[in-house]
């Protein structure tokens, strides 16, 4: 489009850009085809109105006469196969066809009267054609299945039966073919007009179609003269600006939409370049978020494989100092729901925290709503696995910028997730370590325990020459308990046995269950005269016991045995005790005896037999 502007003519040069805007010729491209579409949407409207409401219900309804109209025609047909044969031989069995034909040719009956209701013409045709349907089923048909079954007609009845038959059935024949073939031609002229509508309709649409081409190119050719130059010098702003000159300025661009579109190309370019000396910063703060990470990254793997509790704690604490807090302590939640703290990042390394501290009441505030809670410089994370919180950790912070702050909090709680998962696991390991030795039946730690366990304190015994005793105890006459009470009692009975050896004990000293009904107990610091006395406590708490109904009573025998410089392991120390035992039961049974010297020492109680 050319456009010449005169001198002083600064209206008509207005005028001219406004019917140059992109919004004008997108107006008029719109009005016109909108007014092809609304052309083309009337036409296939109103040829599918009349085709579905007038032309095609007519279709429908005289192919289905016609239909009906066969379906009376073949139940006639086996109406009067049956009749003939059933007269000829008298066998009721060709019935059943003149009965099935009698159920088409009525059905088919309740299926014209309906489809042509409304229409006389129609109706009073159908009407002949049954009313000749059922004269022939009145006179001929009635007369056939008068016939008793097993008494065909004499040659001459049925010839003349056959022949009034056929007579009547003549009649209905050619009412019937007038109907059928009226219907057929009916239906014939619906689906020519039909076809005819269909193709009346595509040529308007083609047309329509047409008009709808021949506009848009034209609106096309008009779209390129408003919108190719200016998009040209966009295009060549935008190349400018991805070269990396910034400063670039909108050129003078015709429409106004486009020059909207280069101001705010420029505005743009220069919001990029202040956001690019944002950018080094934000490079600088993911760069320490990426240190941060691996520092997360690192401790799960350190603590992935962990079987102990503490070192989890101490590699957790440990990078809570290093992402930036002045202090950390990792609190582990007890069975009981007690906190104890396992690890604090000031104590010196594998030092454990000093027994007794006392949780914050923020701890426990955290534990309960399974949240981050933050108080002045102080923040605790629970550490939550499977719903469930398993521990907290307590950090301290200085005074941060806020932003900072933020994306430590958010890596710690990364942290807190990862220790969450891995304290959980080692703690899951202690446990079923620990329950790995303990005897499932009394509670007490089992001999697997006391071979790993004692040899230790042998050694502490040995090293600051300090006293260590053993006793053994066997339940006296156990196997009669369980031949004539059952081995339910018996086991009944070792835990009772069990729990009042262990009531009677310090916290220093260990029993153990050795064997069978054997118990060993391992008193750390205690000479021999203070081992006879606790083995007579324990006998004497097993003879006190209540038992079952069906075995109420049962004693004990007890070996004791004391440290020597001539015994070399913890070995012989236990053989010197299971010798003492032996004496014990050889000597009448409920009673505590001393290992040599002196060779027998006992502290009688009652004998049992």
């Amino acid at each position: 489009m050319n456009v010449r502007l005169h001198p002083g003519t600064a209206d008509d040069a207005e005028a001219d850009a406004q019917r140059r805007s992109l919004q004008g010729e997108l107006r008029r491209f719109w009005r016109a085809l909108a007014l092809a579409l609304s052309v083309l949407l009337v036409t296939i409207a109103s040829s599918a109105a009349y085709s579905q409401l007038v032309v095609q219900p007519r279709a429908l309804l005289t192919t289905a006469v016609v239909k009906q109209l066969r379906l009376l025609h073949e139940g006639m047909l086996d109406q009067e196969t049956g009749l003939r044969a059933y007269a000829a031989t008298g066998n009721p069995s060709f019935l059943a066809a003149y009965s099935a034909g009698a159920t088409k040719t009525n059905r088919a009956e309740d299926e014209l009267i309906g489809l042509v209701a409304g229409d006389p013409t129609e109706t009073r045709m159908l009407v002949d054609t049954i009313l000749a349907h059922r004269a022939w089923a009145v006179s001929w048909a009635s007369e056939g299945l008068a016939v008793p079954p097993g008494e065909p007609l004499e040659t001459a009845k049925l010839s003349a039966f056959l022949a009034r038959g056929k007579t009547l059935f003549d009649r209905y024949r050619a009412v019937q073919s007038v109907a059928t073939e009226r219907a057929a031609n009916r239906r014939d002229a619906a689906l020519d007009s039909q076809r005819h509508t269909l193709l009346v309709a595509g040529g308007i649409n083609v047309l329509v179609v047409a008009g709808i081409f021949g506009v848009g190119m034209r609106r096309r050719r008009q779209l390129a003269l408003v919108i190719d130059a200016p998009v040209r010098a966009l295009l060549d702003m935008i190349s400018r600006m991805e070269a990396g000159e910034l400063g670039v300025q909108a050129p003078g661009l015709g429409s106004s939409e486009f020059r909207r579109l280069g101001d705010g190309l420029a505005a743009m370019a220069r919001r990029i370049e202040a956001q690019q000396a944002r950018g080094m910063m934000r490079e600088e703060a993911a760069s320490q978020l990426a240190a941060r990470l691996q520092v997360i990254l690192r401790v799960a793997r350190e603590t992935s494989g962990s079987l102990d509790p503490r070192f989890v704690a101490e590699s957790v604490a440990a990078a809570a100092v290093e992402l930036g807090r002045t202090r950390a302590v990792v609190w582990e939640r007890q069975t009981d729901g007690e906190f104890v703290a396992i690890r604090r990042s000031d104590d010196p390394k594998g030092a454990r925290p000093p027994a007794g501290l006392v949780a914050p009441p923020h701890v426990e505030v955290s534990a309960a709503e399974a949240r981050t809670v933050t108080v002045g410089t102080m923040t605790y994370f629970p550490l939550v696995v499977r719903g469930a919180v398993v521990g907290v950790m307590e950090v301290e912070a200085e005074a941060w910028d806020d932003e900072d702050s933020a994306q430590v909090d958010s890596v710690l709680e990364a942290l807190a997730l990862s220790a969450a998962s891995a304290l959980d696991s080692a703690r899951l390991h202690a446990s079923v370590t620990e329950q790995a030795r303990l005897d499932g039946l009394t509670g007490l730690r089992n001999r697997r325990s006391l071979e790993e366990e004692t040899p230790h304190e042998y050694g502490r015994s040995r090293r600051y020459d300090r006293p260590l005793s053993v006793c053994m105890i066997d339940l006296d006459h156990f196997k009669r308990i369980n031949d004539t009470a059952g081995h339910a009692i018996g086991d009944e009975w070792l835990r009772r046995s069990a729990q009042a050896v262990v009531a009677g004990l310090r916290g220093s000293d260990v029993a153990y269950r050795y064997g069978g009904e054997e118990l060993v107990v391992v008193l750390p610091e205690t000479a021999a005269d203070a081992a006879l006395i606790v083995a007579e406590r324990m006998r004497r708490a097993i003879e006190e016991i209540d038992g079952p109904p069906e075995y109420p009573k049962i004693t004990a025998s007890v070996g004791v045995a004391t440290l020597t410089y001539a015994m070399r392991d913890m070995t012989d120390l236990i053989a010197a005790a299971d010798t003492a035992l032996y004496a014990a039961k050889s000597g009448g049974r409920n009673q505590v005896v001393a290992a040599a010297p002196p060779a027998v020492l006992s502290l009688p109680g009652p004998q049992s037999g």
